[in-house]
């Protein structure tokens, strides 16, 4: 026999009737589930206590808009297509308020049920026409666990678990696999339900595009499952086919409603901001991308020296930095993904959903933060599936034991590594501290390393801090000098204090909170002309209930009474629940002769404040004022 014309079959065209392991059967199923959701709970439980971070302050700490389960409009104004990920985080907060125990538990919640989601996914896989018969179908429910309990424990995943505000990256992903198990769920089955299923795939698709953008993909994520697991044949539509119909309508009608509903300003470049030195462009965003997603391949890979915020250089053509390579390397995976559509679909599958669902994120659309890591959370199940289903088809058959050792060092290693990486969220020392070890050459971690330090008033660490943030970027960041402005405040240095603000000005001559800042320091240095200016500037910039409440003041203590009353009146309307307001106004009242407008402001005081004993006896002397005649 010539042995060397033997030629070997296509994975994917190999015909084996699959064996019915014990494990593939409903026990093995709720095992795995709970194996899923013990691992999640293991791997998440010491994040319960992680402090509130980053983003999270102004998309939960100082939101308004989530303190109140009524407040749909304010939720869906901030941005509809996150509205049901801020819905969840009014949920937490009427349950909980601040208590950050509650939003961390939903997060790990969401977690498991994406692993669990994941491995319902590769179950539905192995029983569609292309895979039914694939050698290695006989162990699909081992597949499916092996690659759900990487999914749960990979520890790229805390970017979108431990980071409380990132839920949008893990809830949309619920949404999406969701949409996902019941598409497939609809065309494996032949009965009356079809459409019931269809019509639950259409109704994930709704809450995830509510949740979050990348959620746009989905009906290009089916178009991927029907062209590798339905199509057994040449690339070909069957327009005798119902569901084949349905599936090109819904399709068509998506991409109408995608093109109606966005802007091209989309495209439209992001020009430098206080964190962000270099314009981004379509053009180079998608040179950075090249060598980003290759760094999203690398921390798959090997999750090592996780950053919350890399110093990733801007890459302004393709001859530039690791761009050029990082496409030929991109480029290749295409084109092996390509050339294994016909031999084995799973990995090309692999391959093509990874790019598929970071294209929303890591294409031509800017952003002014170029990585992040919660942006691998749905592209890493195609890493997950390839790499279970390599090790299962060229080493299960030839050593079971090695295979399953290395399975458990993978899934081991990854939850000593999550688990490790949890402990960085802790606080915003630890997390500020780990991310300029890693980026010493930003600014942005040593600003909020600063912030943090002024936190605790530790001004001497602040002080020093923030200065290293000068000699990394001279003259650059406003926000450094307003924040030694505050820290030399606070050790009662006004004259450094007044400095810092007037450089922070210099730098960005928008900056509200450095007008106000300074304009506090020309008070108390008796310069009131100075604070007028400033407090009169910053309200042209940004007018805030406590910018009208200070110049108020000044204005009293220069006897323009009319001026104060004004101030006051305006920021009352902002903050009507503020005591002290109403308190201050009254007293301008009476100095303007305005006693029975005085006396209404201190009964307004005292309905909000009963216990202030100087609005009572404030009360008591507008009142001898409106009615002289009966105090004699």
């Amino acid at each position: 026999m010539n042995k060397s014309k033997k030629s070997a079959t296509p994975i994917n065209k190999i015909k084996v009737k699959p064996k019915q392991e014990t494990s593939n059967n409903a026990f093995f199923n709720w095992i795995g589930v709970i194996a899923i959701f013990i691992l999640g709970m293991l791997i998440y439980s010491n994040s319960f206590d992680c402090a509130f971070q980053f983003d999270d302050k102004h998309n939960i700490l100082d939101n308004d808009a989530i303190r109140s389960l009524s407040n749909f409009k304010q939720m869906w104004d901030i941005n509809h297509s996150r509205f049901l990920a801020f819905y969840s985080f009014a949920i937490n907060f009427h349950y909980g308020q601040y208590n950050v125990w509650g939003y961390h538990f939903v997060n790990m919640l969401i977690h498991v049920i994406n692993a669990t989601l994941v491995f319902w996914i590769v179950r539905l896989l192995f029983k569609s026409p292309t895979l039914k018969n694939h050698s290695l179908a006989q162990h699909q429910s081992s597949i499916a666990l092996v690659t759900a309990l990487l999914f749960v424990s990979h520890p790229l995943a805390t970017g979108a678990v431990t980071y409380i505000v990132q839920r949008m990256a893990s809830m949309v992903a619920m949404f999406y696999f969701l949409s996902i198990v019941f598409y497939l769920k609809g065309r494996l089955n032949t009965g009356k339900s079809t459409y019931a299923y269809f019509a639950g795939a259409l109704t994930s698709f709704l809450l995830a595009i509510l949740t979050k953008e990348n959620a746009y993909t989905i009906p290009f994520a089916i178009v991927l499952m029907e062209l590798f697991f339905f199509s057994t044949k040449k690339i070909s539509i069957n327009f005798s086919n119902k569901k084949i119909i349905v599936s090109l309508l819904a399709i068509l009608t998506f991409i109408i409603f995608t093109i109606t509903s966005f802007s091209l300003s989309i495209f439209n470049p992001l020009p430098p901001s206080t964190f962000n030195t270099t314009t981004i462009t379509s053009s180079n965003y998608f040179f950075t991308q090249l060598s980003v997603i290759v760094k999203y391949i690398q921390l798959l890979i090997a999750p090592i020296n996780q950053n919350l915020d890399y110093d990733f250089p801007i890459a302004n053509s393709i001859m530039e930095g690791t761009a050029l390579i990082s496409g030929i390397f991109l480029l290749s995976l295409v084109g092996l993904a390509i050339y294994l559509y016909n031999k084995n679909r799973i990995l090309s599958f692999g391959i093509f959903w990874f790019f598929l669902t970071l294209s929303i994120e890591s294409s031509i659309i800017p952003i002014s933060d170029v990585i992040f890591e919660h942006r691998t959370y749905i592209p890493s199940f195609g890493y997950f599936l390839i790499i279970t289903c390599l090790i299962y088809q060229f080493l299960y058959q030839k050593n079971k034991s090695l295979t399953t050792l290395l399975f458990v060092f993978l899934i081991g290693s990854n939850t000593v590594l999550a688990s490790q990486r949890n402990k960085v969220w802790k606080d915003d020392i630890s997390l500020w501290s780990d991310a300029n070890s890693k980026s010493p050459n930003k600014a942005r971690p040593l600003i909020n390393l600063g912030y943090a330090y002024g936190k605790l008033q530790q001004w001497d660490k602040a002080i020093s801090t923030f200065n290293k943030v000068n000699e990394v970027e001279p003259n650059y960041h406003a926000a450094a000098y307003y924040n030694l402005g505050i820290a030399y405040w606070a050790i009662g240095d006004k004259e450094k204090s007044m400095e810092n603000y007037s450089f922070a000005i210099k730098v960005d001559t928008n900056y509200t909170d450095a007008y106000y800042g300074r304009g506090v320091c020309y008070y108390y240095l008796n310069e009131q002309d100075k604070a007028l200016a400033d407090y009169s500037k910053a309200i042209s910039i940004l007018p805030r209930p406590e910018l009208f409440y200070n110049r108020g003041m000044l204005y009293a203590n220069k006897k323009m009474y009319t001026e104060a009353i004004d101030d006051y009146s305006k920021a009352i309307s902002s903050s009507p629940e503020n005591a002290n307001l109403y308190y201050n106004r009254g007293i301008s009242y009476g100095n303007n002769n305005q006693w029975e407008k005085a006396a209404e402001d201190f009964s307004m005081t005292l309905q909000l404040e009963p216990q202030n004993k100087s609005a009572a006896s404030s009360l008591a002397f507008a009142n001898s004022k409106l009615n002289p005649a009966g105090n004699k």
